[in-house]
C-alpha cells in the first residue's frame, strides 16, 4: 500500500506531490528534502503503483527514480507526458546511474528537471521551488483516467510509435525535394493517410514560391479552380502557382460546392525562419483533435525537409539565372527557346522573340559609373518581368541585351506588345545618380517553317541592328528589310556578315 507523509496534510490549496522510488530510504530522504515546501506527499514504491495512484487522485508534481523494475521512471514520465489529463504535471527525474546511456534517457525523457542523486541535497529543493513558482494546485478530484497501468503504458507506446513512424515517413520525402510539385503531392498524400479531413493544403514560400498544393477529397468544382481556391482562402492571384489533386471520396460528400468549414493551420519553420504552412479544412465537421495533433506532428517534422527543398531550388536558380538581374541566363534561355519552338510546332501556335538592347549603354557607364549601369539593367529587368505575360520568358542574353520569348502569339500582336514595351522602358523613372532617360532598341522575329532556334535569334539580332541604324529607340521586325532602307553605309563586319555601319557594336564603343 502507498504511504503518505503527514506534512501539509490534505488541505485545499496544498500542492500534492508523488514521490516514486523502489528504495524506502531514498523515498524518505526525498520527502525530508521537500519538508520546507509543506506539500501533501504520497509515496509509491514502483512505477506500476504510481500509475495506479493516478486513477485515484491527482498530483501537481512527481519526483521519480529513473531505474526501477517493470515500469521505469523514463516510461512513467512518458506516460504522464502522453496523457492529456496529466501532461502538465511537473516531473523531476532522479538517477544514481553513471552510465552515459541512462543519463541520456533521463535528459530526453520529457521531464521538467533531471538531477543526479549525488546532487539532490544541494539542488532538489531549489529546482522544485523554481518549477512550482507561478503554479496553482490542481483540482484534487480524480481525473477521468481508465485502464490498468500496463494498458496505459501500451497506449503511450503506441502513441509514440505512431509519432516515430510518421516522422520517419516525412524524412523519406527528402527523395522528392528536386521537384516542388512532386514534393507537394507526396506531402499531402502522406498527410491524407493520417488526417481525416476533406481538404488539405500545403503552402510553401522559398525560391520557388509562394505556391499552394491542394488535395481535395470532398466536392470540387470542375473547370473552376478559383471557386475552390476561394473556399479555401487561397488568393485568386495564386491560381497559376496552385497545383490541385482531386481524390473524390463519397464519405466527404459529392458535388462541386466546396465547403471549407473550420480550418486548422500549423506553420512550417526551421528555428525562426518561416517556410510555409500545412492547413486542413474540416468541411461540415470540426477538425478532430487527433487530426490537429497529426498536422502539428507532420508540420514539425517537415521543417528540415522543406529547407532542403529550398536549398535545392536556390542551387538550381543559381545555375539558371543571371546574378545581377535575377532573370534566366543565356544558357537556360536557349534551352527554353528550343522547348517553346517544339511546343509551338506541336500545337500549331505562334511564337516570336524580341531582342532588346539598351541604347548608348557604354556612355551611361562612362558618365555615371558601372554601379548606375547595373541599376539601369536591374530596372529594365524588373519592367520586362512586370509587363510581359506570365507564360512569356524573359532572360538576360548578355551585356545590355535582353531576350523575350513570346509564346502563343501572332506577329501583329507581338509587335504591339514590343512597341508598348519600348515606350514603357523609355518612360521608366531612373535611379538617382543615373541618366534622366534611357531607351531601348528592339528587334522582333517570328518563328516560320523550317527556322531553327539559332536562325530565329539571328533574325531578331539583325532586326535589332537595323533599329540601331535607323535612330534607336524603335522596333524593327525581321523580314521587313526591303520596305525602307536607311541611308547609312553598309560595311562588312567580322565573319562576313553585312551590318549597318551605325550598328549595335558601334553603339557601345
Amino acid at each position: 500500500m502507498p504511504s503518505e507523509s503527514r506534512q501539509g496534510g490534505n488541505t485545499p490549496g496544498t500542492f500534492r506531490v508523488l514521490v516514486v522510488d523502489d528504495s524506502p530510504s531514498i523515498r524518505r530522504h526525498v520527502v525530508q528534502k521537500l519538508e520546507p515546501m509543506s506539500f501533501h506527499v504520497t509515496e509509491a514504491s514502483s512505477g506500476e503503483e504510481a500509475l495506479a495512484l493516478t486513477l485515484e487522485q491527482t498530483f501537481d508534481l512527481v519526483v521519480s527514480d529513473i531505474e526501477m523494475e517493470a515500469i521505469t521512471g523514463v516510461q512513467l514520465c512518458r506516460v504522464f507526458r502522453g496523457d492529456p489529463g496529466m501532461k502538465d504535471i511537473a516531473f523531476v527525474l532522479l538517477t544514481a546511474a553513471k552510465e552515459a546511456k541512462t543519463r541520456f534517457w533521463g535528459r530526453n525523457a520529457g521531464a521538467d528537471c533531471y538531477l543526479a542523486k549525488e546532487d539532490m541535497d544541494e539542488k532538489l529543493l531549489p529546482a522544485v521551488e523554481e518549477l512550482m513558482r507561478g503554479r496553482t494546485p490542481r483540482d484534487s478530484v480524480r481525473p477521468e483516467l481508465t485502464g490498468t497501468p500496463l494498458e496505459r503504458v501500451s497506449a503511450v507506446l503506441d502513441h509514440h510509435l505512431f509519432d516515430v513512424v510518421v516522422q520517419s515517413e516525412v524524412r523519406r520525402l527528402m527523395d522528392h525535394v528536386h521537384d516542388r510539385i512532386e514534393f507537394g503531392d507526396k506531402v499531402l498524400e502522406l498527410a491524407a493517410e493520417v488526417i481525416g479531413c476533406p481538404y488539405l493544403v500545403l503552402h510553401l514560400l522559398g525560391p520557388g514560391g509562394p505556391t499552394y498544393s491542394i488535395r481535395a477529397r470532398g466536392p470540387w468544382p470542375e473547370g473552376n479552380a478559383t471557386a475552390g481556391m476561394a473556399a479555401l482562402a487561397i488568393p485568386e492571384k495564386s491560381v497559376d502557382a496552385t497545383h490541385t489533386t482531386v481524390e473524390a471520396d463519397p464519405k466527404y460528400g459529392t458535388g462541386q460546392n466546396v465547403v471549407g468549414g473550420r480550418s486548422f493551420t500549423c506553420e512550417i519553420r526551421v528555428r525562426d525562419e518561416p517556410l510555409g504552412a500545412l492547413q486542413v479544412f474540416g468541411g461540415p465537421n470540426v477538425c478532430a483533435e487527433t487530426d490537429i495533433r497529426s498536422v502539428n506532428l507532420i508540420a514539425d517534422a517537415l521543417g528540415v525537409v522543406v529547407k532542403s527543398l529550398f536549398l535545392m531550388e536556390e542551387t538550381q536558380l543559381l545555375a539558371l539565372t543571371d546574378g545581377l538581374t535575377g532573370l534566366y541566363n543565356r544558357r537556360h534561355a536557349s534551352k527554353r527557346l528550343e522547348e517553346e519552338i517544339a511546343r509551338a510546332r506541336r500545337n500549331s501556335t505562334g511564337l516570336c522573340v524580341a531582342m532588346c538592347d539598351v541604347d548608348h549603354f557604354k556612355a551611361i557607364n562612362d558618365e555615371f559609373g558601372h554601379s548606375a549601369g547595373d541599376h539601369v539593367l536591374q530596372g529594365i529587368a524588373n519592367s520586362l518581368t512586370e509587363y510581359v505575360r506570365r507564360n512569356d520568358i524573359v532572360s538576360r542574353w548578355g551585356g545590355e541585351e535582353f531576350l523575350v520569348i513570346f509564346s502563343e502569339i501572332k506577329l501583329t500582336a507581338a509587335r504591339i506588345v514590343a512597341e508598348r514595351l519600348r515606350g514603357r522602358l523609355a518612360s521608366t523613372p531612373q535611379v538617382e545618380g543615373g541618366p534622366e532617360k534611357i531607351s531601348v532598341s528592339i528587334g522582333l522575329a517570328m518563328l516560320r517553317q523550317g527556322v531553327t532556334a539559332d536562325a530565329l535569334i539571328e533574325q531578331a539580332d539583325q532586326a535589332l541592328y537595323r533599329a540601331k541604324a535607323r535612330g534607336r529607340n524603335r522596333v524593327e521586325v525581321a523580314g521587313e528589310e526591303r520596305r525602307s532602307k536607311p541611308s547609312t553605309v553598309v560595311q562588312k563586319q567580322d565573319g562576313g556578315k553585312q551590318k549597318p555601319a551605325d550598328a549595335k557594336q558601334a553603339d557601345t564603343k
